[in-house]
């Protein structure tokens, strides 16, 4: 006989809203209606717009992730609802959720890490950091969940042992290709012609993600190409120096920052290749995204995307923080179009059966149990 699901504390107190986002919203999803849980997230953030737009359960946290209150709040929440098992997504929220857990006497905590901290954070002061919070919670009695290999590794590198970590990708469903009205009355008001090669960048802007690097790209070649576009969708802290960057390359009517976008499966199946030029990674919900749609992948040889793709097979992969690399690339996908669409299917497929979405919930929930 199956145990039952504890009830669950999902805590991810994200400012803005990415891959660790998708996971706690499809998380939340599988658990409505049939396991009590709620998800604490900061007061009026994408996250919380999307979970109370989508009818779940939400604990909304009135205090910034630096105040000292959190703990206190949380441990309260724990103790009032009688949750048994808290999973944190993110460095704040494994701190503050964690020794909110320790202080209710939470059992089962888990932490779901979505990247290598110290490489994320090139080394610095911060991500080593982040890895004490990591450190910290193996002290605490956390169970770890890496979505790729290569976080996996990077857990074990920290001293934690192999039986406190779980291997659960992320997955996603794959969507319906579509293209509502919203995306058509983007690119029209854009200018964007329907005979535009449109390349599409769905990221944080954080320097992790190595957008700089295809502006730069993008700069070599358009002098050649035209009818080359990108769309970057996302926001974060770079906005400012990215656009400045279009600006000095003259790039303003060939790139368009969309900010943060709610149809993104509308903008994939409105685009002809998908691009992320990160510096490293875990394993990207954008990635899974667009390769399910069966968009050609030009992506960096990093962390999930090395780990998974085949070069040529599956995936255009390059070496990270490479202009040149990115220009042969964008180049290669123009200039060879069937064999670009052949490896965009090629992609879609496989990751159609070796990331589903319903096995991530079970292994999740197995977790819990």
């Amino acid at each position: 006989m199956t145990q039952p699901v504890r009830p669950v504390l999902l805590v991810d107190l994200a400012k803005s809203y990415g891959g660790a986002e998708v996971r706690v919203l499809a998380t939340a999803k599988s658990l409505h209606g049939q396991h009590p849980y709620a998800v604490a997230t900061l007061t009026g953030s994408p996250l919380h717009q999307r979970l109370e737009r989508a009818g779940l359960t939400s604990l909304p946290v009135p205090f910034g992730r630096a105040d000292g209150r959190l703990v206190f709040f949380l441990a309260r929440a724990i103790r009032r609802a009688g949750f048994q098992v808290v999973d944190a997504h993110n460095v704040q929220s494994q701190f503050w959720g964690h020794l909110a857990a320790l202080a209710a006497g939470v059992l089962v905590k888990v932490s779901t890490v979505h990247s290598a901290y110290r490489f994320e954070h090139h080394g610095s002061l911060k991500g080593r950091l982040y890895e004490q919070v990591l450190r910290l919670n193996a002290g605490w009695g956390t169970h770890f969940v890496a979505v790729s290999k290569t976080v996996e590794s990077y857990i074990q590198g920290l001293g934690i042992a192999p039986d406190k970590i779980s291997l659960i990708h992320n997955s996603v469903s794959p969507p319906a290709r579509s293209l509502p009205s919203t995306a058509l009355s983007l690119l029209q008001s854009l200018g964007w012609e329907k005979d535009v090669y449109m390349v599409i960048v769905v990221a944080r802007l954080e320097p992790v993600k190595g957008h700089t690097f295809l502006l730069e790209a993008l700069s070599r070649i358009t002098p050649e190409r035209p009818q080359l576009r990108c769309l970057i969708v996302g926001e974060g802290r770079t906005r400012a120096a990215l656009e400045s960057q279009v600006q000095e390359a003259r790039l303003q009517e060939q790139v368009h920052f969309t900010g943060f976008r709610d149809d993104i499966p509308a903008l994939l199946g409105a685009s002809d290749a998908f691009c992320l030029p990160s510096l490293s990674e875990g394993l990207p919900f954008a990635l899974l995204e667009a390769g399910m749609q069966r968009l050609p992948l030009l992506v960096t040889q990093v962390g999930g995307m090395a780990e998974l793709l085949r070069h040529g097979h599956t995936a255009f992969l390059v070496p990270p923080a490479d202009p040149a690399a990115l220009a042969r690339g964008l180049s290669w996908l123009m200039d060879y179009p069937q064999a670009a669409r052949c490896m965009g299917e090629t992609a879609s497929t496989y990751l159609q059966q070796c990331f589903n979405l319903t096995e991530m919930l079970r292994k999740t929930l197995a977790v819990y149990r």
